[in-house]
């Protein structure tokens, strides 16, 4: 196996371009050295502020073991530069049209890329996914739509709703009492200040539905594997249901499971992601499984 690390945008990042990723490339197997497998690339989560290890490395190797040539991708975080909306997505355009220009190289089928992101990552392939014709992502990589359009993703336990997450976010009665150690700021205010740096501007209800996926989601949304848990207190399930309907009004080919209990960020639920939760992994353990036979099931595995 060959695992390189390369910056995204050039030879080295920049601190306008500071994405990177890493390139899990299986060995050829010698009796068909040229096959083409599928690729999948990896957006973990973390809030925007940084991109959780346990969502990376331990995915990029589940989704090698299954035929993948896997490529992690360390899109720009609150921690490496400008957040704001749509440079993460722009990021992950980025990452497609790479993938699909070096497909010879890497030994890629460029007609099966498909996309998986946890938290944060999910948000950010679902509006890519979702926007990939209309939004702004092609143009700012200088790609054709159809070379930005993932073939298939996977989200797990994602961020869909800015709305709702930042109603949630606010819904805790002590929000307003001012905050030690911040200059006198109201736990909303440090909520609005977060929500305007990912959003890139003032967090409207209008600016937010703007950004959210299920509202400019249509028929040309690729095929989308959805597990999140009933009990997570950071992505609230009830975006998953509201965006399991929009798919569905739309006529896309979808899956959606709902696990009742695993919170929040549990990534592959297996020995390399595991903490003391045994419980909550064994509940939502079979997601993998599951997203694997969907990937095989559209053609993309």
């Amino acid at each position: 196996m060959i695992i390189e690390k390369h910056a995204l945008w050039g030879d080295e990042p920049t601190e306008e371009h500071p994405a990177t990723f890493t390139a899990y490339i299986a060995d050829p197997i010698s009796a068909v050295p040229d096959a083409r497998k599928p690729a999948m690339i990896v957006c973990g989560g973390g809030g925007f502020h940084h991109i959780a290890s346990h969502e990376q490395e331990p995915v990029a190797l589940a989704y090698l073991d299954r035929g993948y040539q896997v490529f992690v991708l360390d899109y720009v975080t609150i921690s490496t530069g400008d957040v704001s909306y749509p440079n993460p997505e722009i990021d992950l355009a980025k990452m497609i049209a790479t993938v699909r220009a070096n497909a010879a190289e890497w030994r890629v089928d460029p007609d099966r890329v498909a996309c998986t992101g946890f938290s944060a990552g999910g948000f950010i392939c679902a509006s890519v996914a979702a926007g990939w014709k209309s939004g702004p992502f092609a143009a700012a990589v200088g790609a054709r739509p159809l070379q930005i359009r993932p073939d298939a993703i996977v989200l797990g336990y994602p961020l869909l709703d800015p709305i709702v997450y930042r109603d949630e976010q606010l819904s805790d009665p002590r929000i307003d009492l001012r905050v030690p150690k911040t200059g006198g700021k109201t736990g909303r205010d440090l909520v609005m200040e977060y929500m305007e740096k990912v959003m890139g501007c003032e967090a409207t209800d209008e600016a937010l539905a703007a950004a959210t996926p299920a509202n400019v989601l249509d028929h040309r949304m690729p095929p989308t594997f959805v597990w999140g848990t009933s009990d997570d207190k950071t992505c609230p399930i009830v975006e998953v249901y509201d965006f399991a309907a929009a798919l569905a009004r739309a006529g896309v080919r979808h899956e959606v499971h709902v696990f009742d209990t695993g919170h929040h960020g549990l990534s592959v639920a297996n020995a390399n992601t595991r903490v003391d939760n045994a419980g909550e992994q064994a509940a939502v353990r079979p997601w993998f499984d599951l997203a694997c036979a969907f990937l095989e099931r559209v053609g993309v595995a």
